[in-house]
């Protein structure tokens, strides 16, 4: 009884307010409609509320000094005060402002436990009265609405859109909330009020237009809303994020709603769904234009939010690209996150801590980032790398019980600080530190053994990962849980060959699936979907599969790269000596914490995720996984062998008899084609330089001394195009270099070359 009693309150507040509203409308415009609807409304929702026995009578709901003028506009019951007709701007703002004054002191006596519920009810409530027609006739500029009433829908439209904001910290939408999504017709309404108001002010070339105050309420508005993340993939339904890019092309960095627009694709970019979407559109092109713009300069707080949305939007790559900019960007963050820690409300900045926490998930997969942050940010005070780690600790402890309750912000910061903390458990010269504190210890293992947290369903990207995944991954890294206690000593009778994947990448990896299917009379397949279904921990059964594995097969792509689950996988088989075959999903980039490791293997690369993968590709790939077994077999688990060459690479490659006592000076083209077979180089690659001498050929290695990443990018592109659209592998052009990097300088250093002992193929994983 109690909660229905409840409800009817939280619906006969709602009603109230919204009744008001149509009414204070229907008075000043001298619409009987909305008079009589708003009558009917409030007089229901006063009936309501006495019927709940907990509302304040109506007599009440209006203060004595105020109660003749907000009586003028709003006609509450009981004070038969006629109609009266306003023309002055300022009377108009008067008494929209003692109303709204009248309904927070109304919300502020109303006596509800449950605030989020009547705030949410408020708040669609609101939604409704904007969607009424004359409002929506202003919104949209219409020619033919009468002046005097576009000055009363301006105030009360603001009115509105000020009341929904601030009803907004109180509301928590989930992945499943569909409530918003009637009111599409609205939102485009509103955004595009922006869109044409900046336009007109670039027209009119006046940054501001006077008294035109709803573009700042409306992207108010929009920044607060699209601050719930949930929300995020709706609002990219409706264009928004497109909207704000274009509005970004033609403000002036310096103006006031720069950083509105900049926090509200700020705010998208926190979702996956929003970082594809603001890529498809040039997004990340228009952000450093606007960053970049040398003839305006943004305040510091538009400058850190636009590059907290690149940092979203960039592979590691692309942010190392910049370091002067990005370091400048993680001083700020890391001041924040000290500033927010020392704060009741761990707020600095107008930044919740959470924010600059999520940025640093982002960018800590590269170890640039995160050994930049813990050894040479400049903040105040200065940090040394011991208190950098012990504040991101500490912020860990104080958040622990987080999961204990049922506040998302909360879980979403503790979360955040785990995946953190994961990343600093990767580097070895940092483990000491975080394995002195044993409170630290002591909550991360309660943490990952712990089942019944209160664990609340609301998204968070793929740079973060579940705190239990975070949590058992710093045990691992920590040595808290040892090898022996993942790993089965169990034989199969076949060969096993892992798939080590990120399940961004699973359309892929349904296609390597099906290939390697056709080769289970050759191997067995370990992937991890496989063992979803008890409920053993699902990290010990893949490190019992990597385990029991001959081969790694990693599929290779910038989701992988950006995951620390993955980064576990490859980290755990690496440290198992286990031969690893990447598989490369087009052109990923470098990654730092793997490329050391597989530098020198041979790998495979598909040219993106296609419908149809390349059958050359798939051989290719199959050939290597068989040859590698079979080097397995026979050889120390720790030497991985260079497989069996491609089709193209033999091509024309037989061993040469080279002619030793020639000087380098007298080589020919056929001397020189003979130099290059030695070393495994093939025809096809050798054809594109026609070198007919060594001196072409010295002058070619030198440059090659200055910028060899540059000269591959540039010859595999003429490789493509002159033997139809073939790839020019990494490893191969490494061999055609490795060739003139040895070129003899005289006929004795020739001799000494030839009979030197040739290096061995294999390659040690360490």
């Amino acid at each position: 009884m109690a909660d229905n009693n409840n409800t009817s309150l939280i619906g006969g507040h709602a009603q109230y307010v919204k009744g008001a509203i149509e009414e204070t409308i229907g008075n000043v415009t001298g619409s009987q409609a909305w008079k009589d609807s708003g009558a009917h409304d409030k007089q229901e929702a006063v009936d309501t509320m006495k019927a709940a026995n907990q509302g304040p009578s109506d007599s009440s709901l209006i203060s004595g000094t105020t109660e003749k003028k907000i009586g003028n506009v709003v006609g509450c019951e009981g004070m038969n005060i006629p109609q009266i007709t306003l023309h002055d701007t300022n009377d108009f703002r008067d008494c929209v402002q003692l109303f709204y004054n009248e309904i927070l002191e109304f919300e502020s006596n109303i006596r509800i436990e449950d605030t989020k519920r009547i705030s949410r009810e408020i708040f669609f409530a609101i939604l409704d009265l904007l969607c009424e027609s004359r409002i929506s006739t202003y919104l949209n500029g219409d020619q033919y609405t009468i002046t005097e009433h576009t000055v009363f829908y301006k105030c009360i439209t603001d009115l509105l859109l000020s009341y929904a904001t601030s009803r907004l910290q109180n509301i928590s939408f989930v992945i499943s909330d569909i409530g918003i999504r009637k009111y599409t017709d609205l939102f485009r309404t509103i955004y595009k009020r922006v869109v044409r108001d900046l336009e007109l002010r670039i027209q009119i070339k006046q940054e501001v237009i006077h008294d035109n105050t709803t573009t700042d309420y409306i992207l108010s508005f929009l920044w607060n809303l699209s601050a719930s993340i949930d929300i995020v993939p709706w609002l990219l339904g409706i264009d928004l994020a497109k909207s704000m890019l274009e509005c970004l092309k033609i403000i002036k960095p310096s103006s006031k709603i720069a950083q509105q627009i900049a926090s509200i694709i700020h705010n998208i970019s926190r979702h996956d769904d929003g970082t594809n979407e603001l890529k498809q559109v040039n997004g990340l092109q228009i952000l450093k234009d606007f960053q970049s713009n040398t003839t305006e300069k943004l305040d510091d707080v538009a400058d850190l939010v636009t590059s907290m949305a690149l940092a979203q939007l960039s592979t590691a790559e692309q942010i190392r690209s910049d370091h002067k900019r990005m370091n400048r960007t993680l001083n700020q963050l890391l001041q924040i996150t000290i500033d927010a820690a020392k704060d009741k409300y761990h707020q600095a900045e107008g930044f919740q801590l959470s924010e600059p926490l999520a940025v640093f998930t982002k960018l800590f997969v590269d170890d640039h980032s995160l050994e930049y942050v813990l050894n040479h940010a400049e903040t105040d005070p200065q940090l040394t790398t011991s208190s950098t780690i012990a504040l991101f600790v500490n912020l860990f402890i104080e958040y622990r019980d987080a999961f204990a309750s049922e506040d998302w912000s909360k879980q979403f910061t503790c979360t955040a600080l785990l995946n953190i903390l994961w990343s600093i458990s990767f580097q070895d010269r940092y483990k000491t530190k975080l394995k002195q504190n044993q409170d630290f210890l002591t909550a991360i293992k309660s943490l990952a053994m712990n089942d019944s947290e209160k664990i609340i369903n609301k998204y968070v990207s793929s740079s973060m990962e579940s705190a239990a995944n975070a949590a058992n991954g710093i045990l691992y890294n920590l040595d808290e849980i040892s090898d022996t206690q993942l790993v089965s000593n169990a034989v199969s009778k076949k060969p096993t060959i892992m798939i080590s994947y990120a399940h961004d990448n699973n359309q892929f990896c349904d296609k390597i699936l099906t290939e390697f299917e056709k080769k289970r009379n050759l191997f067995e397949i370990w992937i991890d979907r496989d063992h979803c279904s008890s409920s053993e921990d699902l990290w010990e059964k893949i490190a019992r599969g990597i385990g029991q594995s001959k081969v790694i097969v990693c599929l290779l792509s910038q989701e992988y790269f950006n995951s620390k689950s993955c980064r576990k996988e490859a980290t755990f088989a690496i440290k198992r000596n286990k031969s690893i075959i990447p598989v490369y999903i087009g052109e990923p980039g470098d990654c730092d914490w793997l490329d050391i490791h597989i530098a020198g293997l041979k790998y495979v690369r598909f040219k993106g995720d296609k419908t149809e993968l390349d059958r050359n590709k798939i051989h290719e790939m199959l050939r290597t996984i068989e040859a590698t077994i079979n080097e397995t077999t026979t050889e120390p688990l720790q030497q991985h062998s260079i497989p069996t060459q491609s089709k193209k690479e033999t091509e024309k490659n037989e061993l040469t008899t080279f002619d030793i006592n020639k000087a380098p000076e007298e080589w020919n083209s056929d001397d020189i084609q003979k130099w290059f077979s030695d070393y495994k180089v093939p025809d096809t690659l050798v054809k594109l330089f026609d070198f007919q001498s060594i001196a072409e050929m010295y002058r070619y290695a030198s440059k090659l001394h200055v910028n060899s990443k540059n000269e591959f990018v540039k010859y595999r592109q003429r490789y493509a195009k002159q033997y139809a659209g073939d790839e020019l592998e990494e490893y191969i052009f490494d061999r055609f270099q490795n060739a003139l990097f040895k070129l003899p300088k005289n006929q004795l250093e020739t001799k000494k070359i030839s009979t030197s002992t040739p290096k061995s193929s294999t390659c040690t994983i360490s």
